[in-house]
């Protein structure tokens, strides 16, 4: 039904999830709900909030893999460094073709300006000095052994990566292997509502939906919070008000707007608010909606633009 939508965004899904929930808990047995009960809907709620927090571990763990990948390859940096300038001695400033055998690509002496390319490098100074023992310098860090432990360390973390990228592949997946499972429990049971009481039941709204035959405007949004960490930007996030379908978001610019302005709307709980001028202070209010109307604004907040 058009009153009572499935929200696609997943924070509104879980807040509507759990609304129904309660009021399975106080009418299943007298509505006779028999599929889309109380412990399957807190089962597929509780499904998706561990995979959520399965999701954020790895995506903790891929940036701490990234930034391990970082110093190590600042690592291989310092040791190229370290190499290039053993080799001016010997073979001079330029590039020529007594620099070919060291791997420096391109027909010049520069530092590689990509990963790939000083990893690659890395493994052909290795080479080069195990083959040439006495161009090493050990006090200027220009040995085979120093190329290979900075290739060892790049190869192992460029692994690690992988592994970790994987990782939150397959955590993303179930996270939406979850969220899907949700969805269809929420669904499921608006469709057994519709054929078990009639579409002007108010016991409609102790699930967190709308009346079908008589929608109402949704309950008013609790909190709101303010942030802006970017230049000429504000995010925005706010609580679940029972029975929103999407949010309308309004602005007022000190010294600029006389009324507070449509600055948009939103499906979820939060969105992100451009082209503000630094230092300028913005009050900002959001008003849920549905097919019943508007319910009442939130609070308003204040905050001085980065």
């Amino acid at each position: 039904m058009a009153s009572n939508p499935t929200p696609e965004n997943p924070d509104v899904l879980r807040a509507l999830a759990d609304r129904m929930a309660d009021g399975c808990h106080t009418h299943e047995a007298t509505i006779s709900i028999l599929q889309n009960t109380e412990a399957a809907m807190r089962a597929a709620i509780a499904g998706l909030s561990a995979a959520e927090t399965q999701l954020g571990f790895k995506k903790t763990e891929l940036s701490a893999a990234f930034a391990a990948l970082e110093a190590a390859d600042e690592g291989g940096v310092t040791c190229i460094n370290n190499c290039k300038l053993r080799l001016k001695q010997l073979l001079g400033e330029r590039w020529s073709m007594a620099w070919e055998p060291t791997g420096f690509p391109n027909n010049s002496t520069a530092l590689p300006n990509t990963q790939d390319k000083r990893f690659t490098l890395l493994d052909a100074l290795k080479n080069y000095f195990t083959t040439m023992p006495a161009s090493e310098n050990a006090g200027m860090g220009a040995t085979a052994a120093a190329c290979a432990a900075a290739w060892t360390a790049m190869s192992d973390a460029r692994q690690a990566v992988a592994d970790a990228e994987n990782a939150q592949n397959a955590a993303l997946a179930a996270r939406d292997l979850a969220l899907r499972a949700l969805r269809k429990r929420v669904r499921g049971l608006i469709s057994e509502l519709e054929t078990l009481i009639a579409d002007d039941d108010p016991r409609w709204e102790a699930f967190g939906l709308n009346v079908p035959a008589n929608p109402s405007a949704p309950e008013g949004i609790a909190t709101l919070a303010l942030a802006s960490t970017v230049a000429g930007k504000i995010h925005a996030e706010w609580s679940y008000a029972t029975r929103m379908t999407g949010t309308r978001i309004l602005t007022k610019r000190a010294g600029v707007d006389d009324e507070f302005v449509n600055s948009g709307t939103a499906e979820g709980l939060e969105k992100t608010l451009t082209g503000f001028t630094s230092g300028q202070t913005v009050e900002v209010k959001v008003i849920p909606y549905n097919d019943g109307g508007d319910g009442p604004e939130s609070p308003t907040q204040s905050i001085t633009v980065a």
